[in-house]
C-alpha cells in the first residue's frame, strides 16, 4: 500500500502537528510509498521554501515520495518543483524547455541558476535524508499485477498539454484490465459541486478516464 497526501506545504504548526502520524504511517511494512497530489509548497512553490515547508515537515519518513506539482507550485513556473523532484538531467532540461517556452527564444542564460538549484536540491535531500528526486516527469504511472497508479499534473487551470494527454491515453492503455487509481492536481468534485460541470478541457480529462 501506500499513502496519498495533498496540500501539504504550509509548513506551519498545521502541517507539523500531522508529523508524527506520517512518520508511524511510514514506518509501517506494508507502505512502500508516498504520493504528494498537489501543492508541495505553499504560496508560490519557490525553492527558497522547500527547506521549510517539505524537508523538515517530512523529516523521518525513510519510503520513496513521489509527487505531482499543484497551482501553487505552478506559481514559479514549476521551477521549485522541477529541482526537486525530477531527476537532476531530467530537471535542467525541463527547466530549459518551460523557460524556452515562456520567453519564445532558445537564447537561455540561467544555465547557473538551474545548476544551483539542483545542486541545493540535492544538497537539502542527503542532509534531510528524503528519497525524492527520482521522476522523470511531473507526472507518471506505476503497474503492479492487478494494480496501476497513475498521477497526473493538471497545471493551474485544470488543463493537460498535448504531450501529457498521449501519455494519459497510453497509460491507461498499458494499465490493461488493472483496478486503476488516477490521481489528478485538482479534484473533480468539491463541496458537492461538479469543477468540470463548466469547464470543457477539464470534462474532456473526465471523459478520458
Amino acid at each position: 500500500c501506500f499513502v496519498v497526501i495533498g496540500d501539504t506545504g504550509e509548513g506551519d504548526s498545521s502541517q507539523m502537528s500531522l508529523h508524527d502520524q506520517l512518520i508511524a504511517a511510514g514506518k509501517r511494512d506494508a507502505v512502500k510509498f508516498l504520493v504528494l497530489s498537489s501543492d508541495v509548497i505553499y504560496p508560490d512553490g519557490k525553492m527558497k521554501d522547500y527547506e521549510t515547508n517539505f524537508y523538515l515537515p517530512f523529516k523521518g519518513f525513510d519510503k520513496p515520495i513521489y509527487a505531482i506539482p499543484g497551482n501553487h507550485d505552478w506559481f514559479d513556473s514549476d521551477e521549485g518543483f522541477n529541482a526537486n523532484f525530477l531527476e537532476r538531467e531530467a530537471a535542467i532540461l525541463t527547466l530549459k524547455a518551460r523557460l524556452a517556452e515562456d520567453l519564445k527564444t532558445d537564447i537561455i542564460s540561467t544555465d547557473q541558476r538551474f545548476e544551483e538549484i539542483t545542486t541545493e536540491a540535492k544538497r537539502l535531500r542527503d542532509w534531510y535524508g528524503i528519497k525524492n528526486g527520482t521522476q522523470r516527469a511531473p507526472y507518471f504511472e506505476v503497474h503492479r499485477a492487478g494494480f496501476s497508479l497513475i498521477a497526473v499534473d493538471t497545471g493551474i487551470m485544470r488543463t493537460i498539454g498535448s504531450k501529457e494527454r498521449e501519455w494519459l491515453e497510453a497509460a491507461l492503455g498499458r494499465a490493461g484490465s488493472n483496478f486503476k487509481l488516477v490521481v489528478l492536481g485538482h479534484p473533480f468534485y468539491v463541496a458537492g459541486i461538479d469543477t468540470a460541470e463548466n469547464d470543457a478541457e477539464f470534462a474532456s480529462t473526465r471523459e478520458i478516464l
